[in-house]
């Protein structure tokens, strides 16, 4: 069964009220960085306290970039359990939360405890960019923090890292911090729909997954911080500020935006993909073959995440031994993916 193919457009299907341009959101941000004092230019580590506005939990602070967790962010963070939908499944219950960002009570500048910070008041990682695209900023910073603590992403602790290839492994924490992750949910919640409903999935309501957990407005971010980490010293202890970093890739007038505009072609260099030759790769299979066991992987961690108990352990091992193969389509998805990277190279004007 062919699915349609992963939303292209990088202009939401709907678009939120309040939705700020990116010049507006680089001001908040650059609120952000001030409170930081003396830290600004420790570009490194404001990565990592900026990335933990959009993204601050257990998981991505231990698993996905590990040894984060002992930076504290500006706001305090929690995880609200919704109430799990009512479904025909009673082998597990896959669980959503709802982040909820406020004021720290001793906070140095804002007095309003336990308000929502205005740079999160609409979830406002979602941006529009000066050339009228939508771009994610928060899987922005969430991939170059992860770039910038580079580490394979396991559910073993690191002093157990020597037997890592013994379990689910996931080469790279940039992969899953940005398009490899969006796959991998896509494909985990094919499989909650289909165990909710008991019926393999029509093409609707794939395409709704699709659209709800790989966005199109997810490209950009997901893709943009290969190019930047490669622009820019985003290791630096003492370079630029993170907001002088967006504003160059972005911003017409910069260095960064040259390369901003052969983006695809950088990414599929950058992610294994060889010798375009304007209609495809020299090393398409071999590629697929590699990153479809990545996939899987991703995807096992995926729907423990989701479910966070035994059951759903036992679900993930499942997937990881190549049960579900069907429903979960990683392969379709994979090969879509790299369907609309190569329509999208097509459309840039300039090449390396």
């Amino acid at each position: 069964m062919s699915i349609h193919q992963l939303n292209k457009s990088l202009i939401p299907l709907k678009t939120k009220k309040g939705t700020f341009h990116l010049s507006d959101f680089l001001i908040l941000l650059n609120e952000e960085e001030k409170y930081f004092s003396g830290e600004q230019h420790n570009t490194k580590l404001m990565f990592t306290r900026l990335r933990k506005i959009f993204y601050d939990n257990y998981g991505w602070n231990t698993q996905l970039i590990r040894g984060t967790s002992h930076i504290e962010g500006r706001y305090e963070v929690k995880l609200i359990l919704e109430k799990p939908a009512d479904n025909n499944c009673s082998n597990f219950h896959p669980t959503r939360f709802v982040r909820k960002v406020t004021v720290r009570a001793n906070d140095r500048l804002n007095p309003n405890a336990g308000s929502t910070p205005e740079i999160y008041a609409n979830q406002n990682q979602q941006v529009i960019l000066p050339n009228g695209l939508y771009c994610d900023i928060g899987h922005v910073l969430g991939g170059i923090d992860a770039y910038n603590h580079k580490a394979p992403v396991t559910p073993l602790p690191n002093w157990l890292m020597f037997i890592k290839h013994f379990f689910p492994l996931v080469n790279s924490n940039v992969d899953v911090a940005t398009w490899l992750g969006d796959i991998a949910s896509v494909s985990g919640e094919f499989l909650f729909k289909h165990i909710e409903t008991g019926k393999k999935l029509n093409k609707t309501q794939m395409q709704n997954i699709i659209n709800e957990y790989s966005p199109g407005v997810d490209l950009l971010g997901d893709i943009d911080p290969y190019i930047i980490c490669q622009i820019y010293n985003t290791k630096a202890s003492k370079g630029l500020r993170v907001t002088e970093i967006l504003n160059d890739f972005y911003e017409k007038n910069g260095l960064g935006y040259y390369y901003s505009t052969m983006r695809f072609q950088l990414f599929a260099h950058l992610i294994g993909l060889k010798n375009w030759n304007g209609i495809c790769f020299s090393n398409e299979k071999e590629w697929a073959l590699f990153y479809s066991k990545q996939l899987k992987n991703n995807i096992a961690f995926y729907i423990f995440s989701r479910c966070k108990n035994f059951k759903g352990l036992l679900l993930a091992l499942i997937t990881w031994l190549g049960g579900y193969k069907n429903t979960l389509m990683g392969n379709q998805l994979l090969s879509l993916f790299i369907d609309l990277i190569k329509q999208k190279i097509s459309t840039e004007t300039k090449t390396l």
